[in-house]
């Protein structure tokens, strides 16, 4: 392994913490809205049109998350491609979070079979994700 180290960008780690901490804050503003909806919708409808509610409320949700696994599958698999035609990892035009050695050569191959196994699992996530949502939004 080189001893070469590809320095952090302080920009894109403010960029990553302000996108993550907006996503947590909506994240939970949704499940309390949710819960304050559920309370209410709840105890007034029968039992049979609460659960076909749900049933499309988790569709939704699962089509969202079959979206998401799908956007990694195709950056894990960005990665990987890139990894293997430059031979190094992080790529050389790569932006970084933290400071990360550049690993070239066989350890680069390697985080590029990583990364290609981590994109085909996604994809099946993605595609199961994708099946339960169906079904559900058959049942509804």
């Amino acid at each position: 392994m080189s001893k070469d180290i590809l320095r952090a960008d302080p920009a894109l780690r403010r960029t990553t913490w302000i996108v993550l901490g907006a996503a947590g804050f909506a994240c939970l503003v949704t499940l309390a809205a949710f819960q304050r909806w559920l309370g209410g919708f709840g105890d007034e409808v029968p039992v049979a049109d609460l659960v076909a509610r749900m049933n499309k409320l988790i569709a939704i949700a699962l089509t969202g998350s079959a979206l998401c696994f799908a956007i990694l599958a195709w950056l894990a698999a960005r990665t990987s491609r890139r990894t293997a035609e430059t031979g190094q990892w992080p790529a050389p035009d790569a932006r970084v979070i933290r400071d990360t050695p550049v690993r070239r050569g066989l350890a680069a191959k390697r985080i590029a079979r990583q990364f290609e196994i981590a994109g085909v699992v996604l994809l099946l996530l993605a595609l199961g994700a994708g099946a339960m949502s169906l079904r559900l939004f058959g049942k509804g």
